[in-house]
């Protein structure tokens, strides 16, 4: 069975070298390593160059894509497009894997025949030790329940911790996110959906380098939640309103989206949708009248 690991590069020089070396050094044969320069004005592709010379097995395994600077989202795109994988899985480019990450979740893919696999992971930080992140089993374990766990914050929506087949990925119809923010979120609600089995490994096999300077997600927090409101209401506008994921986690698309932009004063957008003003309107509406009872 073959995988796809597809990863976006920008402006990362100084943690590529890691990432790389432990892609590399999977014990799963049957891979490819699909790098997406995004118009990285350093020298991160030159460091995945000198480090694949260490791994001449892998040299032919190894596809090095260029583009002008787009984002996260679209650099995911130019690599899904490429993908030539039984499964896909996208891993950050400051982040690094253990050395069974792939033959673990490709392993249990085969073993289960599921849809998705997915693993806990380590938060690493800077100024602390690392801690495991346990994520919660799905419960039924279908796709629907996954999408409905992500909303109610039960089930991180990373793309870097699930293996998805790739047949999930219709790129002829999937809604791409505008901004980076939120975006994990946005792909996989649309991917899990029509996923039939959902299975968990317990068992941390990624690292997440928390609070980076610099990476692809800082920024100031005002124009982060501004970003997610309209990429999230550019999703519910995008998916269709009888049947799919909007009758599993529409009106949690909407709420979300309605607290960003009244966090941002952003009375513009929010007024573009009046399925998140009624949302708004009726939640706070309970909750008043919860406090008032």
């Amino acid at each position: 069975m073959k995988v796809s690991v597809i990863v976006p590069i920008y402006n990362v020089e100084e943690f590529i070298g890691q990432c790389a070396r432990s892609l590399f050094s999977q014990d799963w044969e049957d891979s490819e390593f699909i790098f997406v320069d995004d118009g990285s004005p350093d020298r991160s592709v030159e460091i995945i160059q000198e480090i694949l010379e260490s791994f001449p097995k892998r040299i032919s395994q190894v596809t090095i894509l260029h583009q002008k600077n787009s984002g996260l989202p679209q650099a995911r795109m130019t690599g899904l497009l490429h993908a030539t994988g039984d499964y896909v899985i996208h891993v950050d480019s400051d982040d690094w894997v253990e050395p069974n990450y792939l033959s673990s979740l490709a392993g249990k893919a085969i073993e289960t025949s599921a849809d998705v696999v997915y693993c806990d992971f380590y938060k690493e930080y800077t100024t602390k030790p690392a801690k495991i992140y346990r994520e919660e089993d799905v419960t039924p374990p279908d796709g629907p329940s996954a999408v409905r766990a992500m909303h109610k914050n039960h089930l991180k929506a990373y793309m870097w911790n699930k293996l998805i087949r790739r047949s999930l990925y219709r790129l002829d119809d999937i809604f791409v996110p505008i901004h980076s923010f939120h975006e994990d979120l946005i792909f996989q609600t649309q991917l899990l959906y029509d996923a039939s089995l959902c299975v968990h490994i317990k068992e941390p096999l990624y690292h997440y380098r928390r609070k980076r300077g610099g990476a692809l997600t800082s920024g100031h927090v005002f124009i982060h939640r501004r970003d997610s409101a309209e990429n999230l209401l550019a999703l519910y506008k995008a998916l269709p309103k009888d049947g799919g994921p909007l009758t599993i986690c529409g009106d949690d698309i909407l709420w979300r989206a309605a607290k960003y932009c009244i966090k941002t004063f952003d009375f513009k957008l929010l007024s573009s949708c009046p399925e998140a003003v009624d949302i708004l309107k009726n939640r706070i509406f309970t909750v008043w009248k919860t406090k008032e009872a």
